[in-house]
């Protein structure tokens, strides 16, 4: 039942409250009417005695009094109906403003609820992004370490490669240097016993080029031509060989000019001087001094 109704059927049951009371005070004023007509005539007309006249007048009052009491009891029905009536109306009103109330509290606890809700949905979008932060912290902590582990272990291989790369180059340069050593050893060992020949090749070319240089002076000496006049003189020459002895060139270095000229003479008639056929010896022929001394 909505409110409008409520109000219309409150105001129809005053409507009828009203017009029961107005109906009954009208029936009341015609009952104290102090003259009763209509019995009147059947009293005179059938001459009845007092006692029955007493025990008409009786039953006529009881009659009114019945229909009195009848119209009280109708008026305090109407008047409770009334009163029951207006209390519905008010437990009515009551419970419209109570449905009103809980309605508004409904209405305030719906918006609470709305608003709770919307505060539960905001806090789960929070708590989600912060979750999701989180996890994306988390994610981003783990592939830093990842790759910080991985750089770990890249920078360790690297150095455990570039040590035992240290330890191999030490290891050969270890060896080399042994080698080196080794190698110096057996080079100064050869380089000893090449010196040592070479000291004992030397003596020997020096032998064999005194030996050849001695031929060579005596080849000279024998086509020299001498006279008293070379006597206690002497002459440096300078002469240059083809490895075959050929003479090639005869310089005069100092001395006895007869001598010298006497001297050089004698070496071109040779034509070819005594050499060595080793290379070496020979090597040293290629260009040697010389001093003439004729004997006499």
């Amino acid at each position: 039942m909505n409110l409008s109704t409520s109000f219309s059927l409150s105001f129809l049951l005053h409507l009828a409250v009203l017009v029961m009371v107005w109906l009954s005070a009208d029936f009341s004023s015609s009952n104290e009417t102090p003259e009763y007509s209509a019995p009147a005539p059947i009293i005179e007309a059938k001459a009845v005695d007092e006692q029955q006249l007493q025990q008409q007048v009786q039953k006529i009052k009881d009659q009114k009094k019945a229909l009195q009491q009848k119209e009280e009891q109708r008026v305090k029905d109407l008047e409770r109906r009334a009163a029951e009536a207006e209390r519905r109306r008010k437990q009515q009103e009551s419970e419209v403003s109570e449905l009103k109330k809980q309605a508004r509290q409904q209405e305030q606890n719906k918006k609470k609820a709305e608003q709770a809700a919307a505060a539960a949905r905001e806090r789960q979008k929070q708590e989600k992004a912060k979750a999701e932060k989180l996890e994306a912290e988390r994610k981003r902590k783990e592939l830093e370490k990842k790759k910080a582990d991985e750089l770990a272990r890249q920078a360790k291989e690297k150095r455990d490669k570039e040590e035992a790369a240290l330890k191999e180059l030490e290891r050969k340069r270890q060896q080399e240097k042994e080698q080196a050593q080794q190698q110096k050893l057996l080079e100064e060992q050869l380089q000893a016993e090449q010196a040592a020949r070479q000291q004992r090749r030397n003596k020997q070319v020096l032998s064999e080029v005194q030996k050849y240089q001695a031929l060579i002076k005596q080849t000279i000496e024998r086509n020299l031509i001498v006279d008293d006049a070379m006597k206690g003189k002497s002459c440096r020459l300078n002469i240059r060989l083809a490895s075959n002895g050929l003479v090639i060139q005869v310089t005069e270095l100092g001395g006895n000019a007869i001598l010298c000229r006497a001297a050089k003479a004698a070496v071109y008639k040779s034509d070819t001087l005594p050499v060595s056929k080793e290379a070496d010896v020979n090597q040293q022929l290629r260009d040697i001094n010389l001093t003439v001394e004729p004997k006499l």
